[in-house]
């Protein structure tokens, strides 16, 4: 398979470079990353130097605050958008788009049939499919799944030895919309990923985990091998899943700050969604709205099909102040 250029957000070296401005000076909204991060204390000594550790207390750790015993850390949900394709034969995947380019890049990558399929045709094609991924809540369009209707798909896809895949990245502000509050031992077929990255703000330590029946995460723990997740990576990412008084504090923010995000587009935009994580519109325009924004510094994302627009949570009041007066710069108001 001839290898393609796949585009995410936090590429600020890049917006520097396109557009004469100093990376200290960008807002950066490109991305659905948590603007207000977990913020860890000074690493011990020892934690760099010894090695990792798969019987210290992440997973007890993540298995209490996810609420599921069949889990497996892992080097980033990335680790496991690249190796599940890999775990069964060729098979034909519904990828519900759009969505996150990754996914259907490394299924194709693998000899897989990919159909690209709407959130709405899911019921009418699931019969000829042998996977189902999709992500919940999606980005970039921020559709949303009950939990009755994928229980429902699962049940479809499993009489076949099918798979349910959910992308569960950006669910931790609404923890109580997750698959993994269903059962603490993850049926067959019924693959869940988790990220660290998005809620906590830690992208940087590339720490998630896969929830999935024991046979096909040891399979997953095979291809990562003994020491994918870094000795700091599972340090830190014990410390923030126990952080409860954090966690309840940064969802209170999440919808908050979103809610925000969504009245200052309103008078310019029509038809906006939002996740508590970014805001998502769709605009014949949207390739010039990134233009005139990054033109002032503040970096947001574009996608050609459907042509829309993504922008993260501002961080705070001043950044909220910022758009809103750069938009009323370049932006008529919708009558």
């Amino acid at each position: 398979m001839k290898s393609k250029k796949i585009i995410h957000g936090g590429n600020l070296h890049q917006a520097s470079d396109l557009y004469p401005i100093p990376l200290k000076n960008w807002m950066d909204l490109s991305t659905g990353i948590n603007p207000r991060p977990w913020l860890p204390p000074e690493i011990p000594t020892s934690v760099w130097q010894r090695l990792p550790e798969a019987d210290d207390n992440l997973l007890v750790t993540a298995q209490h605050y996810y609420g599921c015993d069949t889990l497996l850390p892992i080097a980033g949900s990335q680790f496991a958008i690249q190796s599940l394709p890999y775990c069964r034969q060729r098979s034909r995947i519904g990828i519900v788009s759009p969505c996150y380019a990754e996914h259907a890049y490394w299924w194709e990558h693998a000899g897989h049939h990919v159909v690209i399929i709407r959130a709405d045709e899911i019921d009418h094609v699931i019969q000829n499919l042998d996977v189902l991924l999709l992500i919940n809540p999606n980005n970039p369009d921020t559709t949303q799944y009950s939990s009755n209707e994928l229980l429902r798909w699962h049940q479809q896809l499993i009489k076949d030895d099918g798979w349910l895949i959910v992308d569960e990245a950006f669910i931790d502000s609404t923890p109580e919309q997750s698959l993994l509050t269903q059962s603490k031992i993850t049926p067959k077929g019924l693959i869940i990923l988790r990220s660290i990255g998005k809620f906590f703000g830690l992208a940087g330590i590339r720490l998630g985990f896969i929830a999935a029946e024991t046979n096909l995460l040891e399979k997953i723990a095979q291809q990562q091998g003994p020491w994918a997740v870094s000795h700091p990576a599972r340090w830190l990412g014990s410390l923030a899943l126990a952080d409860q008084q954090w966690q309840q504090q940064t969802r209170e923010f999440l919808i908050h700050q979103s809610e925000n995000l969504q009245q200052i587009l309103s008078p310019y935009f029509q038809n906006i969604h939002k996740t508590n994580y970014f805001c998502y519109f769709q605009h014949p325009d949207a390739k010039q709205i990134k233009h005139k924004l990054a033109q002032q510094g503040i970096w947001i994302r574009y996608f050609d099909a459907p042509s829309s627009v993504r922008l993260g949570v501002p961080a705070n009041h001043a950044e909220l102040r910022r758009l809103s007066e750069t938009l009323s710069l370049f932006f008529t108001p919708i009558i």
